[in-house]
């Protein structure tokens, strides 16, 4: 009997350490370029008036209102990652992780803290092959009295096998 509950043990604690397993996504890792549209609803007044002052050139720079190309450097670690450029304090969970597609949940991010709002965002990432990628993300930020959104999307295309030195 004893045995049998060992065994019983010894094969759970390993299904629980599969499911727990991220798999990465199937992409090189290396240098990266990434073509990401935002667009933004809902924001509170002085944000969206800041906004309306931007240049086209200015907004598209965020990627609001235009495409933001950018470099990214994914390394093999960082295969289970967002890819996106920007809100590095979010806190990132992996929702789904298989080497075709990855979804992620950022929490606690610093967009809207300094306006007493919370925010969270999930990032989509689908591999088309393993030099190109698609993705899409839903943002929200809620709190004194607003409910602003984010949704995006952005393509990914693989350069090469190395980064630029001072890269990340």
């Amino acid at each position: 009997m004893r045995k049998a509950i060992a065994v019983a043990g010894i094969c759970l604690l390993a299904f629980v350490a599969l499911a727990l397993t991220e798999t990465p996504l199937n992409v090189k890792p290396g240098l990266w370029q990434i073509e990401m549209t935002l667009a933004y609803s809902g924001l509170p007044p002085n944000i969206q008036a800041m906004m309306d002052r931007m240049t086209a050139e200015q907004r598209a720079a965020m990627g609001y209102g235009g495409t933001k190309s950018f470099h990214r450097c994914v390394t093999t670690k960082q295969l289970n990652t967002p890819w996106v450029e920007g809100d590095a304090s979010c806190t990132w969970t992996v929702l789904k992780s298989t080497a075709n597609d990855l979804e992620v949940r950022g929490t606690s991010c610093r967009m809207g803290s300094n306006q007493g709002m919370d925010s969270e965002v999930d990032v989509n990432i689908h591999v088309l092959d393993s030099e190109h990628v698609r993705a899409s993300m839903h943002g929200t930020a809620s709190g004194e009295g607003t409910n602003a959104t984010l949704n995006g999307n952005y393509t990914g295309k693989w350069l090469a096998a190395s980064c630029p030195v001072g890269m990340n």
